[in-house]
């Protein structure tokens, strides 16, 4: 019988920075990464320079290694890793190529990108040589729950070398689009933790069971609200937990009213001064940036916007919107913020549906961690408007409430970067939710810098050893963790480095 003919149909590269003599491995590595996804049946070779692999009947690939020296440091080089599909013109048209991509993109940081990552977290790497002479995660489960950003595979090597054990370490994958996703995968996995969707329960329950077969406790640094809310609904799989570190207000939001019933500390970096008065500028500076950005061509200036919850994040938001000349308006249920936002300057209401109605918003951003809009918010909007999600997780808006109001289906809008898609509803009035609704300050970037992201990853490794050690008591205190992040020399470490330089302190005394 003859073979049909193979033609290439699919291409991608991922790219890594690593020494010239290590690019052979690592493309063996994702050769054979490719091979273990097909099973014992996959037959790798290798000729005149490239690997060449039988994925499939009717699919093969091909595997080769480019390198580009960098100027300046020959030692490091950007090597690029690329993959090529060929298939038959039967077997084509049932290949994924993004399920072949995606294994091949789970491509390991390796050992010069990692230490690029902690030249670039020093508040971190400052934080574990306080901490780490009497290993105090060593007799900990740890449950992560993160964005699958670059800063993630550092907080793991930090965790571990405070004595975390990484084979009894879970990660809950919070499931963006970030450029970093699967190489921070590819990662975790070599490491030898687990990984898991952030939405799955029994991921939960099965770490639970893991850290007390192995005579651990579990301890989790959770973003969002996944972890606490599930033990609670399983209060038997509870004992061996010490506690959960929590770094949004949208987590600490899912377990309000229910602190009496917490068997465990919770430890709040969501709420900390550390957080709401250092990080909230950089979020709601990357979060305006991008939303803006994501827009049609259009002239801001003099246009209306409104910001949906005046919290650190939002009162941010609605000055730099302010300074970009827009104007702003603002809406907080809790009558405090409300007043502050007023002598601010800005257009308020205490009817949120008033303030969509009078004052047409061209943007709406969502900073409430929680829903803020849903159907009669909906009905209330007079002009075509763009909804931006500020809070980590994806309920700023209630989509399927938008979508079952549309009067037509929603469809896609063609723009650079997040996905954003319109629903018509009655009236005529256009909804366009940018990047579906997820934070745009998250959505195929990496965020704010790994600079930014440092001082509360570094608050999150002080608050996981407080609460190995004990110290807390069960229920939510916020003055706990505040004293505990503020006694720890961070705060300290991190005006030394980015405070006024030596010398220049005017002199307070002869």
């Amino acid at each position: 019988m003859t073979e049909r003919q193979l033609t290439y149909f699919a291409m991608t590269t991922v790219r890594v920075t690593a020494t010239a003599a290590d690019g052979p491995r690592l493309l063996l590595l994702a050769a054979r990464r490719l091979c273990d996804a097909v099973g014992p049946h996959a037959a790798l070779s290798a000729a005149d320079g490239r690997l060449s692999a039988r994925l499939g009947t009717g699919l093969h690939a091909e595997m080769f290694l480019s390198t580009e020296m960098r100027s300046g440091a020959p030692e490091a080089s950007a090597l690029g890793l690329t993959l090529r599909l060929l298939a038959d013109d039967q077997t084509r048209a049932s290949v994924s190529a993004e399920h072949w991509a995606e294994i091949w993109h789970r491509q390991a940081l390796t050992e010069p990108e990692t230490d690029r990552l902690a030249g670039e977290l020093p508040l971190m790497s400052a934080t574990v040589e306080r901490l780490r002479h009497d290993k105090p995660l060593a007799g900990s489960a740890l449950l992560v729950t993160g964005h699958f950003l670059s800063d993630l595979v550092h907080l793991v090597r930090c965790l571990a070398e405070l004595g975390a054990p990484l084979e009894h370490m879970t990660v809950l994958r919070k499931d963006y689009a970030y450029q970093w996703r699967h190489r921070v995968h590819g990662y975790l996995e070599q490491a030898g933790v687990r990984v898991a969707a952030s939405t799955d329960t029994e991921a939960i329950h099965d770490h639970t069971r893991r850290g007390r077969n192995a005579g651990l406790r579990c301890l989790a640094l959770d973003d969002g609200g996944y972890v606490v809310p599930a033990l609670l609904g399983a209060p038997a799989t509870a004992p061996p937990w010490a506690g959960v570190v929590e770094q949004t207000m949208s987590g600490i939001y899912r377990i309000q009213g229910q602190e009496d019933a917490l068997p465990f500390p919770v430890f709040s970096v969501a709420g900390s001064r550390l957080k709401g008065r250092i990080e909230s500028y950089w979020i709601a500076e990357k979060a305006v940036e991008t939303a803006l950005s994501l827009l049609p061509a259009t002239k801001i200036e003099g246009q209306p916007a409104l910001v949906v919850g005046y919290g650190n994040v939002g009162a941010q938001v609605a000055t730099l919107l302010d300074q970009r000349r827009m104007r702003v308006a603002v809406h907080n249920a809790d009558i405090l913020h409300l007043i502050d936002a007023h002598e601010n300057g800005f257009v308020t209401d205490r009817s949120l549906c008033a303030l969509l109605s009078a004052h047409r918003p061209l943007i709406v951003f969502g900073a409430t961690g929680r829903t803020c809009l849903s159907v009669p918010e909906f009905r209330a909007l007079r002009r075509p408007v763009y909804l931006a999600s500020v809070s980590s997780r994806a309920i700023e808006f209630d989509l399927s409430a938008l979508q079952e109001l549309a009067v037509e289906n929603p469809a896609s809008r063609l723009m650079a970067g997040p996905p954003s898609r319109t629903w018509r509803i009655p009236g005529g009035t256009d909804v366009t939710v940018l990047a579906e609704g997820r934070p745009v300050n998250f959505h195929e970037t990496d965020s704010i810098s790994n600079l930014h992201s440092d001082l509360v990853y570094a608050g999150i490794l002080v608050g996981a050893c407080a609460v190995a050690s004990g110290q807390g008591r069960p229920g939510l205190d916020q003055t706990w963790a505040d004293d505990v992040l503020e006694a720890s020399g961070l705060l300290e470490d991190y005006y030394e480095r980015y405070g006024p330089p030596h010398g220049l302190t005017p002199s307070t005394g002869p």
